[in-house]
């Protein structure tokens, strides 16, 4: 566990040497920490003002998981804080546990993006319930926190 947390520190590190943008444009990639389920890296491309493609890959206990989403964000959200901007949003995608018995599941996202202002930084918040399919059909919980720092490509 502490080889994985010195990565993810160094990862974090490296990244901040890379040019950075805002986190709203078409074909920007952020990356970083995902702490919850699983406890690991994430990353986000943004395919447009309001859909996006997410990723994280991780251990939950002594199993690697991972999940993939779709994203749809409601970026004209009415209320605003003074600073930054909350960005609520929803999804469909697919998890995958690797346990005695590999679960395989659906997952519902709903959550909460804080879009730090004139930085290149996104803190989250989801909660997702899970469609088990594999190994028996069932449900599970699953969510986190995270903080994603994006660099790319920006319209100008």
């Amino acid at each position: 566990m502490r080889k994985y947390l010195l990565a993810l520190a160094g990862l974090s590190l490296s990244l901040l040497s890379i040019p950075a943008q805002a986190q709203e444009d078409k074909g920007q990639l952020g990356v970083g920490a995902y702490i919850g389920t699983p406890f690991g890296f994430t990353a986000k491309y943004i395919l447009d003002h309001s859909n996006a493609l997410d990723l994280a890959l991780g251990a939950q206990g002594s199993n690697f998981d991972m999940h993939a989403d779709a994203l749809t964000h409601f970026r004209d959200f009415s209320y605003q804080p003074p600073m930054g901007k909350l960005v609520p949003y929803l999804g469909l995608g697919l998890k995958i546990e690797d346990q005695d018995e590999s679960l395989f599941g659906i997952r519902f996202v709903g959550g909460l993006a804080y879009l730090v202002k004139d930085t290149p930084l996104e803190v989250f918040a989801e909660v997702v319930p899970v469609l088990r399919l594999a190994p028996s059909l069932g449900d599970n919980l699953d969510g986190g926190v995270g903080l994603r720092y994006y660099f790319g490509k920006t319209k100008k």
